[in-house]
């Protein structure tokens, strides 16, 4: 039976009415369907194939969900390169204590995939099939990151409304969630379209130690930067960085050496690990949010406790965040 790509087409389902889709391709490019359609049965909705990615899209999304897709997908086209040894270590302190196993020969789902670099990460592991969904134009980016990979798939699609399966070993949300107008729905959907006995993560801000991005950061973002075109966050956040790489150097690092470890200093000495270029990236994504939660540790178990997800770990990264990974019960 022709697929999308290979080992795609089971595994996608009608956002509306989670119905079967019956493949038409209109222009292949060796095994990618570079353009043609997505057809329900049930309901008869036709869903068009643009670019290699389907585009599983079923309703107006609302102001603050539009703006901040658009906002995302301008990013990661700026940022677009994957190739980077960095993200391997980066996914797995945002995904601990799972190790690479715990992703070989599974069905995982990446839920706001990005640039597709997680799912590069995850084929990596020998995931069997990983299939990134994610609202923005940045499915565009992770297709062309992604396209020489046989297990790993991209699809646009409202993670309110997923257009894939709900049978997942494995599914995982980074830096996602917080993003949304509903972190504690989000969170259920995920939940949801995990297997019996599968396995639920998700790394998302914390509340603790960032009341001063809540207080002081977050008004500016909400009122100014995430509304400025995106060229002129781009130099104002290059210009941040450089003033923030400058203090890392010339006061944390000599700190640490003396073994002082003064505020956010394990964030920001990661963020010394990562490059300035990554760190720019980072910056950039905190002021064109138009929409960001920071979350504390009692939300965020709640969310476990309301999915009844067992056997959970609840991780203090960096003294900023959490990252949390749970085992689904028997149906």
């Amino acid at each position: 039976m022709a697929t999308v790509r290979d080992g795609l087409l089971p595994y996608l389902r009608c956002p509306l009415c989670q119905g079967n889709l019956a493949l038409t391709a209109d222009e292949r490019e060796g095994p990618h369907v570079m353009r043609g359609h997505l057809l329900c049965s049930p309901c008869r909705r036709d869903y068009p194939i643009v670019g290699g990615v389907p585009r599983l899209l079923s309703r107006e999304l609302p102001p603050d969900m539009a703006h901040t897709a658009r906002n995302f997908g301008q990013s990661w086209r700026m940022w677009s390169q994957i190739h980077d040894e960095r993200y391997r270590w980066q996914f797995l302190r945002w995904m601990q204590p799972l190790q690479p196993a715990d992703f070989a020969d599974r069905l995982v789902l990446d839920m706001g995939c990005g640039k597709g670099r997680h799912l590069r990460v995850v084929s990596q592991f020998g995931a069997r099939e990983v299939i990134g969904v994610d609202l923005s134009e940045a499915v565009d980016v992770a297709f062309a990151n992604t396209r020489d990979i046989a297990s790993a798939h991209v699809v646009q699609g409202d993670i309110f409304h997923l257009p894939v399966v709900r049978d997942f070993d494995l599914a995982f949300s980074i830096g996602v969630i917080h993003h949304t107008p509903d972190p504690a729905g989000a969170f259920a959907v995920l939940a949801d379209h995990v297997r019996p006995w599968g396995t639920v993560a998700c790394w998302v801000y914390g509340r603790e130690n960032n009341g001063w991005i809540v207080n002081a950061v977050d008004p500016v973002r909400v009122g100014v930067t995430s509304r400025l075109p995106p060229s002129a966050v781009r130099v104002l956040s290059f210009g941040l960085t450089s003033v923030l790489f400058a203090g890392i150097g010339l006061v944390y690092r000599p700190l640490g050496k003396l073994g002082l470890k003064p505020f956010y200093a394990d964030y920001l000495l990661y963020l010394r690990d990562l490059g300035f270029a990554e760190t720019h990236n980072i910056v950039y994504d905190h002021l064109i949010a138009p929409t960001a939660v920071y979350l504390p540790r009692a939300e965020v178990e709640r969310w476990f406790d309301t999915a009844g997800i067992t056997a959970r770990s609840l991780t203090w990264v960096q003294n900023v965040s959490w990252a949390g990974v749970g085992r689904k019960p028997a149906a």
